[in-house]
């Protein structure tokens, strides 16, 4: 790959970790704050009110920032039963389609959510909830982590498509094809790859 090329993979992966990160991070207050909801309800007989409705928010936002990590990661799932049979060159191509399809969805997917924020803008929608939280608030925290993911999908396309031109095959696999028994392996194994230190 180019130097152009890796920069612009850098940077992708940068953006996903963050995003994935945040996303746990988001999970993991909900859970507390549901954790005190509970508590509250047994011991004390009150609700904090609007628990379950921002962990709704808090599932739909964390999935959508997750998707651009899990399409870098090559996490997404594939039915590859033929796939395997097919030689390097076909496999390539294959993949590149895959990929192709998958931005195209994700597109559109960003596309449709960009309506749907825009309508509750326009319309000036509120939660039919004691909280009344302005819609257009997690909408676009939602259609961010959407149009993330659209991005990270267009830029494995173009990348992977200049690979078929330059007919690296086996770098197409690497970057957008489906993880191999060989991969896994290798991602369980690398915390231990490193020498145990000597003691003293």
């Amino acid at each position: 790959m180019t130097s152009v090329q890796l920069r612009l993979l850098a940077v992708s992966r940068t953006l996903v970790c963050i995003a994935v990160w945040a996303s746990g991070l988001m999970i993991v207050a909900v859970a507390l704050l549901i954790g005190i909801e509970v508590l509250l309800r047994k011991f004390a007989g009150i609700s904090t009110g609007g628990a379950d409705e921002l962990s709704g928010y808090a599932l739909a936002i964390s999935s959508s920032w997750a998707f651009g990590f899990a399409l870098l990661r090559r996490a997404h799932v594939r039915v590859d039963a033929f796939h395997t049979w097919l030689g390097t060159r076909a496999r390539a191509y294959l993949d590149c389609l895959s990929v192709l399809c998958l931005a195209t969805y994700g597109t559109l997917l960003a596309y449709f959510g960009a309506r749907v924020l825009l309508d509750s803008i326009e319309l000036r929608a509120t939660s039919n909830t004691t909280l009344g939280v302005p819609l257009w608030i997690p909408q676009t925290l939602w259609l961010g982590g959407l149009v993330l993911f659209a991005a990270v999908g267009a830029l494995m396309f173009v990348l992977s498509l200049a690979m078929l031109v330059r007919r690296e095959f086996e770098t197409v696999q690497m970057l957008v094809g489906s993880r191999t028994v060989s991969d896994e392996i290798a991602d369980e194994i690398e915390p231990s790859a490193a020498p145990p230190t000597e003691s003293r």
